[in-house]
């Protein structure tokens, strides 16, 4: 007769609101525990984090295992990250890597041995610290973060570390989270892991935070009974549509259309929305509108470009013969790899350059270098383009203040080349300002003013055939082919695909600059 009690604990889920919260707790997981859905997938931290932003996303990632969430942005490798986590255990020696494995850990923690990579089961919970380690009190619980600062998600996710540990019968004394400092300077030599990590103790955030953090994981449990994905009416989920990875799930009902692609709208935007309106075509714009809101508005509504031809041709009228095409691809790892640099300090492994001496039409002079592996690539870049860039011209970058940040760094580090650099430094234009400033706008932008999706719009040049073909895929291959073992024909064939991505960047600001002058018979001659 189980249906019974199976019955009486969806009736209970349902009608919630006629139980307080510790007897509806104790109703569904202690006494009809044993008639909850076999198969229900364990809470982990990670589901319990994605919980805490959208219960939708969270819902389809453990129901429906098999379905693809984009990672390809994320900026730190795992290798990095277990880098890390490698250089905090030198200062455990002792400990007894589990492998995350339940019962390894469990084992470790029964002789009160510390612990690296410690996982614990429970009847409905799954977590993993990177150390646990014995005191007097209890159990220490470190987790090692790819971050300058602990942030408040840290927080909820020790809180639920130590959620579970203690119902599985081990005590927790304290809480930390290690940061990276990124102020320390990487010698070239072993690294001092006391210096390399901040360390915060958030053991009383994690105390307060318990009963909550027991509520809410409780309440995903629950989440995870409902044999369909929650309704977006009835559950926590983003507030802003932009940001949905599956909007086809969320606003089926009422897709948003384009409204949620307006420039920097997020709460006028909202406001739209709770008025029933998803497409921008149906705006009105008023005084709450910026001036660009209005220009992409307007754009959506006739399906034409918009054009301020004055300050187009005041920007193109300051440039100044030679133009030097600019673009630096950078690592900025957690972990330095050069002497003399931060953790994720963007450090400069290769530049191209596209010269263009007196006409926009003319064939352009091509430079590239890459890190050659023997010396620090900042003072081979600095070396290279010394010689190729003088004062006088225009130095054309998408976004300038990046690569003069690289250069005014790289400069500190080789003072030899401060001189130089302060000649040139005036002659620094940024192409991207225009677009940002919507002096040029058109509605297929969606919004957006980066380099990668201007250029199709007003060329139809795209980076698509390329096998590298984003900034963050760059500074992970180099990344990769710098600090793991690779064979030489990989690292020639990777090399390969930097340079042709980072010349890719150049060339695309002269095919820019060659639309704009035909819109606006700009000759850009001498």
């Amino acid at each position: 007769m189980d249906s019974v009690p199976k019955l009486l604990r969806t009736s209970i889920r349902r009608l919630s609101f006629l139980f307080p919260e510790t007897l509806r707790r104790k109703l569904l997981f202690d006494v009809l525990a044993p008639y909850r859905e076999k198969e229900l997938p364990l809470l982990g931290r990670s589901a319990f984090q994605t919980g805490q932003y959208c219960e939708l996303q969270f819902w389809k990632f453990l129901k429906e295992p098999n379905y693809e969430f984009d990672i390809s942005n994320q900026f730190i490798s795992p290798k990095q990250k277990s880098l890390l986590k490698d250089i905090a255990g030198n200062l455990f020696p002792d400990a007894k890597h589990a492998g995350y494995k339940d019962s390894k850990t469990r084992s470790y923690l029964d002789s009160n041995q510390p612990v690296k990579g410690a996982c614990v089961r429970t009847k409905f919970f799954d977590t993993r610290a990177d150390f646990l380690i014995p005191n007097e009190e209890g159990w220490q619980v470190i987790i090692i973060k790819a971050s300058s600062s602990a942030k408040r998600t840290h927080i909820s996710e020790l809180s639920f570390i130590r959620m579970v540990l203690e119902e599985a019968g081990y005590k927790v004394s304290s809480t930390q989270v290690w940061t990276v400092n990124s102020e320390y300077s990487y010698t070239g030599t072993e690294i001092d892991p006391n210096r390399l990590f901040h360390k915060k103790d958030c053991s009383k955030e994690t105390l307060a935070n318990l009963e909550d953090t027991k509520e809410k994981a409780y309440n995903l449990l629950e989440v995870l009974e409902k044999d369909k994905i929650p309704s977006i009416t009835s559950s926590k989920h983003c507030d802003h549509p932009r940001n949905c990875i599956h909007p086809e799930s969320c606003y089926s009902d009422s897709p948003p259309g384009d409204l949620f692609t307006l420039r920097e709208g997020k709460e006028l935007t909202l406001t739209l929305w709770n008025q029933g309106i998803r497409n921008l075509s149906e705006v009105e714009p008023d005084s709450e509108f910026t001036h660009r809101q209005k220009i992409q508005v307007e754009a959506v509504k006739t399906g034409k470009e918009y054009i301020d031809k004055e300050s187009l041709l005041a920007f193109l009228n300051k440039l100044k013969f030679p133009l030097y095409c600019l673009d630096f691809e950078t690592i900025n790892p957690p972990v330095p790899v050069y002497k003399d640099t931060h953790p994720f300090q963007h450090v400069p492994f290769l530049y191209s350059l596209h010269v263009i001496r007196k006409d926009l039409t003319e064939k352009p002079e091509e430079y590239t270098y890459i890190d050659d592996h023997d010396k620090d690539p900042r003072l081979g870049i600095l070396e290279s383009l010394s010689s190729q860039i003088k004062p006088g011209g225009t130095i054309l970058a998408f976004n300038d203040s990046f690569e003069k940040r690289c250069l005014k760094e790289s400069v500190q580090a080789y003072p030899k080349y401060k001189e130089w650099f302060q000649s040139i430094e005036p002659d620094f234009s940024d192409l991207a300002k225009p677009f940002w400033d919507y002096d040029y706008y058109h509605p297929a932008q969606e919004g957006t003013t980066s380099l990668k999706v201007v250029l199709p719009v007003l060329t139809g040049a795209n980076y698509k055939e390329l096998t590298i073909n984003a900034g963050h895929i760059a500074n992970s291959e180099f990344l990769r082919i710098k600090t793991e073992n690779v064979s030489d024909q990989e690292r020639r064939r990777v090399e390969a695909d930097l340079i042709a991505y980072c010349k890719m960047d150049t060339y695309a600001l002269i095919l820019i600059l060659r639309a704009l002058a035909e819109k606006l018979n700009w000759t850009g001659k001498l």
